[in-house]
């Protein structure tokens, strides 16, 4: 792929309007790369317990039925790295399986098609994780070196595929309007640390009464019944972030 090609593709996914638009443009996107295999994953945490999952799924047939229906993203090496980075991994980079689940899900994933790949982590600011990987039915020298020069290029592109994503799902309108003002989201960073009516009231110098008054504001706003709830929605707004910024 040359510049020409990505900014093409880039202009593509900006103008793009719908899922199928998406899915043809990242089907196209791998097969420059020299993929056969896709899939954007976008899990939107709308609560902690059942998060809701978007995907572009170029992936061979019936693999993300079966991969969700045996629950294997618990064991997928693959989840686990793009939870806690930033960077994309080639899959044969990553430490070797020591757990039998683990490794059975890998040689799953292999009789279906996917024996190498690359997979590009995005941490979005409303606590979105999204997942781009691409990959092959080969595992051979060639097809590792493949998947390690697509790094660059689907880091380039990673961050248009998930705005484009979240544009044509309409995932902006569907953020609740809730406005917390500075002393009720102070008042829930003090909660999130463990701290009662009480001892915020010390720190911010202020009455007891002033501290539940602005964290009952703040439930009301969220929906919720008690401060523990509001903390964890707050989070899941992208409403409440450590300080300082």
């Amino acid at each position: 792929m040359n510049v020409l090609h990505y900014h093409a593709s880039l202009q593509a996914y900006t103008a793009a309007n719908s899922i199928d638009e998406l899915i043809t443009l990242s089907r196209a996107f791998a097969g420059q790369l020299g993929f056969s295999s896709f899939i954007y994953a976008l899990r939107v945490p709308r609560t902690f317990s059942n998060a809701q999952v978007l995907a572009l799924n170029g992936y061979p047939q019936g693999w993300v039925e079966h991969y969700f229906a045996r629950h294997l993203y618990d064991v997928d090496p693959v989840i686990q790295h793009c939870s806690r980075h930033i960077l994309p991994v080639a899959w044969h980079d990553m430490p070797e399986p020591g757990c039998t689940d683990t490794r059975a899900m890998m040689g799953e994933a292999a009789e279906y098609g996917l024996k190498s790949g690359t997979s590009m982590p995005i941490h979005c600011a409303h606590g979105e994780l999204g997942i781009w990987s691409v990959a092959c039915d080969s595992d051979s020298v060639a097809a590792r070196r493949q998947a390690e020069e697509a790094r660059p290029f689907l880091m380039l592109m990673a961050g248009h595929v998930h705005e484009a994503v979240r544009r044509v799902y309409g995932l902006d309108a569907l953020v609740v309007a809730v406005t917390l003002t500075a002393r009720e989201q102070e008042c829930l960073r003090w909660v999130a640390d463990g701290k009662t009516s009480w001892e915020i009231s010390r720190l911010l110098r202020t009455a007891e009464r002033t501290i539940n008054f602005h964290l009952a504001n703040a439930m009301v706003k969220l929906g919720v019944s008690n401060r523990q709830h509001a903390v964890a929605k707050a989070v899941l707004l992208g409403l409440l972030q450590p300080s300082p910024f």
